[in-house]
């Protein structure tokens, strides 16, 4: 039992249970095999934009992330680029094989 809680102990008569241990190494590996191959982009704003940003995700029964991605594919349009930020697992999936037709439309023309 540590200092602390024989302290504790000793001055409430009651026993701390002692916290779970941390997260094994397999349960953070499988998390980091989700984000493989992708890079985190973000940006420091005030708390007001966090807070509309986290309600319209609410809102619209979406993710920061997807909106995020929405955003960008439409900053990346904006300036005739291809429009690459997967809003989802599976549209990442989408996008990869749309670009490769349009690669292919392109070296076909």
């Amino acid at each position: 039992m540590s200092k602390f809680a024989a302290a504790l102990k000793e001055k409430t008569g009651s026993s701390v249970s002692i916290a779970s241990k941390p997260e094994s190494k397999a349960a953070i590996s499988d998390r980091s095999k989700a984000r493989e191959g992708a890079k985190h982009v973000g940006g420091y704003f005030t708390p007001e934009v966090s807070k509309q940003l986290r309600s319209l995700a609410v809102m619209e029964d979406s993710t920061v992330q997807d909106l995020l991605a929405e955003a960008l594919n439409l900053l990346f349009q904006s300036r005739r680029l291809p429009m690459i930020a997967a809003i989802s697992r599976e549209q990442a999936t989408t996008l990869t094989s749309y670009r490769e037709s349009e690669r292919t439309n392109r070296d076909n023309k």
